[in-house]
């Protein structure tokens, strides 16, 4: 019998739909399953605590002599304790809140000059409400803009950073000029910000606060790339704390598609509107506002095509823990819109939640996106976009606020770089969109422009996420276009762990790069992989002297099988480079984190040169590529202390006495290094029995603790560990 192989096919949405119930549903059980269990396993053990607890009191000599007393006592303090509590109560004032603002003052930097390319299209929400309009002169008073609200802010607890007042650079502006406007896209050119969404507020063909969108439209000079979210919001007196008086209503009426799209014509036909294959893009802000929203999007196709417009995207927020994808059949793209919506980002960041206020700890709502790898596991229906935001406090439009506390731009850094790379990891290059909330904000506390206190640190830490540099981009090297080629006079070992087969197949795409002749040391852990590796050695060339393949037990990690392949010859060189075959299966961009650090230490045959020249500085001991940004790090000793101390007493060297005090170092074990400056560790003679069994440890092991001497000991030893960018081969 034989099928119609039609009769197989599936829906890709269908599909997609159904394997998120049911991981959903998984994870729902799981979750109640460990809280039971934890429960359980919590109740037996304090059971048996009280259980001893009641016994040794029973059969104790003082329980015996003090039954009279027993009676006396309760009835003291209880008396004691009502009067404390009432005490308390009456002369103790409220505990106030304390929170910080975590951020620091930079002056502009031009991220446009060092030639990189932005890894993303960095799209900044941008409110047009800075400049006066009758409605809101008749509604708020005249000469009410958005400055207005920003002014009068007051803080409202003990470290809330309010008022904000813009730089000096910008000041109170007025969008009712294209003169702003063009420094305004000057100043996010030179931060790899891609365009503006501009916030398009139309009411059944009314509008409102277009001028600063005309003006752009009008001046074709501005070049700079831009598109439209309509804010389809009701707006109401809700500054005044009135969220139920209607000021000016959507009311969706029967011909507003067909109009929406009339009037929107002139800009979505413009060069400078953002397209996709060709298609200019429409986001909406609330979809679940508009009645039918389905056939309103089906008519805005059929009149974009009848108006020559051709084929549009709409695009709709949603939640990125919205696992139902209501309007996937139809639209064609979703995004969010940070933090609203974003409740699952909060377990454990609340600060304070009472009086109509809520303060979430800002570093806290990132950490949890990355623990928990929410961008990683959602697993959208259509094409989803993400969105981040900075130190979100909307206090000066409402009563009824939320706000951040512990705000910090590394923090900020960290969740632009989460989208980044998820967006990297999803989109073709020309597609990789995320937004960010918001270029002018000003009275939510969220913006890219430089303020009076901090200057331009949002903005700069926005472009070094943006570029792919590290957080702290200023103390890393990066490797100039220029290279020397002195590096034939170096005697040069490469040692590499293969561990993975597969991944020593792409390594080997490193070593062919390599500049000049090279002795190549190999290990690996069993004798089955030794016959593979050579195999594979026998059909590629390299400009190697002599190569050595070894088979070592597996322990140590990569660190074992390289001080001990090496520790006999490792003084013939002037320079080491140790890698290895890096899978990271506790991290979900581990294969991203091994990528990064062979284009940052191999990349080209000029960025290898570039490397070794930077030993002409005889002050640099070892090279380091930048910490993964994606990958989350301690770059400390932490779990480490204690064993990294037990090795430095035995090399003669100064413990270091903080576990948490910052350290640099090769995070992911890989470098290239002056022999000399580690020296001290290859005579540590350490064997195979100084390291515990391999057991999937992820930290606390001795080759963790080895991992972080690697940079502390050249250190100690009169040398400098440097970091290094390799932007010259993207």
């Amino acid at each position: 019998m034989t099928r119609d192989p039609n009769s197989f096919k599936a829906d890709v949405s269908v599909c997609k739909r159904e394997i998120n119930k049911e991981r959903l549903f998984i994870k729902e059980q799981a979750n109640a399953l460990n809280e039971k269990q934890m429960i359980i396993d919590s109740l037996v053990y304090r059971n048996q605590e009280l259980q001893n607890e009641l016994g040794r009191i029973l059969n104790s000599k003082g329980w015996k002599t003090l039954e009279k007393a027993r009676k006396i006592i309760p009835r003291k303090k209880a008396v004691e304790a009502a009067t404390e509590e009432s005490n308390t109560i009456e002369d103790t004032p409220e505990k106030r809140i304390h929170s910080t603002y975590n951020s620091h003052y930079e002056d502009n930097f031009d991220f446009s000059k060092l030639g990189y390319k932005p890894e993303v299209k960095a799209l900044a929400f941008y409110l047009p409400q800075f400049h006066t309009f009758p409605e809101n002169d008749r509604w708020w008073g005249k000469g009410f803009m958005e400055w207005t609200n920003t002014k009068k802010a007051k803080p409202d607890y003990e470290g809330h950073y309010e008022p904000r007042e813009p730089h000096d650079d910008i000041g109170y502006y007025t969008l009712d000029n294209a003169e702003t406007i063009k420094k305004q896209v000057e100043l996010a050119k030179q931060h790899g910000i891609y365009g503006f969404c501009f916030y398009y507020y139309w009411f059944s063909g009314k509008r409102l606060m277009e001028k600063p969108l005309d003006l752009f439209l009008e001046d074709k000079t501005i070049d700079f790339p831009f598109c439209f979210c309509w804010a389809n919001e009701n707006w109401t007196r809700r500054w005044d704390g009135k969220d139920k008086e209607v000021l000016i209503e959507q009311k969706y009426e029967k011909d507003d598609p067909r109009k929406f799209i009339l009037d929107m014509k002139k800009y979505l036909v413009d060069s400078r509107y953002i397209r996709v294959d060709g298609k200019p893009v429409i986001l909406v802000y609330e979809p679940d506002s508009i009645p039918d929203f389905e056939d309103v999007v089906k008519e805005w196709r059929e009149v974009a095509r009848k108006e020559k417009i051709g084929e549009i995207l709409v695009w709709s927020k949603n939640k990125t823990y919205d696992c139902e994808f209501k309007n996937a059949d139809f639209v064609d793209a979703e995004f969010d819109f940070a933090p609203t919506g974003h409740v699952h980002f909060l377990p454990g960041a609340m600060i304070d939640s009472k009086d109509g206020r809520d303060i979430v700890d800002y570093s806290k709502f990132v950490e949890n996106a990355r623990d928990k790898r929410i961008y990683y596991d959602h697993m959208p229906v259509k094409p989803f976009y993400y969105s981040c935001t900075m130190g979100w406090d909307n206090s000066p439009r409402k009563k009824n606020y939320f706000s951040f506390g512990e705000y910090s731009p590394e923090k900020f850094y960290d969740w632009l770089r989460l989208i980044i790379e998820e967006t990297k990891r999803r989109f073709p290059n020309d597609q990789r969109f995320v937004f960010i909330n918001a270029w002018n904000e000003w009275a939510e506390g969220t913006y890219l422009e430089p303020d009076k206190k901090y200057g331009y640190t949002n903005i700069n830490t926005a472009a070094k996420a943006i570029y792919g540099l590290p957080y702290n981009h200023n103390d890393a090297i990066v490797l100039d276009k220029k290279s020397d080629d002195n590096v034939k006079n170096k005697k040069i070992a490469v040692q590499v762990h293969a561990f993975y087969l597969d991944v020593f197949e792409e390594f080997l795409d490193c070593l062919e790069k390599m500049p000049g002749s090279f002795d190549l040391y190999i290990s690996t852990d069993e004798k089955w992989k030794k016959v593979k590796i050579e195999e594979k050695l026998r059909k590629v060339k390299f400009p190697c002297k002599t190569i050595k393949v070894q088979v070592f037990e597996n322990v140590g990690r990569d660190v074992y099988p390289f001080l001990t392949q090496l520790k006999n010859d490792y003084k013939k060189y002037d320079i080491i480079g140790h890698f290895h075959t890096k899978k990271t299966i506790t991290e979900p961009v581990g294969d991203l984190w091994r990528e990064h650090i062979y284009h940052t230490l191999f990349g080209s045959t000029e960025n290898i040169k570039r490397i070794l020249a930077l030993f002409n500085d005889k002050e640099i001991g070892l090279v380091a590529p930048t910490d993964y940004c994606e990958i989350s790090h301690e770059l400390t000793l932490g779990a480490n202390l204690e064993m990294a101390n037990e090795m430095l007493k035995k090399m003669g060297l100064a413990v270091v006495k903080d576990a948490k005090q910052e350290l640099v170092f090769p995070v992911g074990t890989m470098f290239w290094a002056r022999a000399d400056a580690i020296q001290k560790i290859f005579d540590l003679g350490l064997t195979s029995t100084d390291f515990p069994q391999e057991a999937g440890q992820a930290d606390g092991t001795l080759a963790h603790a080895m991992e972080r001497l690697f940079g502390i000991v050249p250190e100690q030893s009169g040398y400098k560990v440097v970091e290094i960018i390799n932007k010259n081969d993207e």
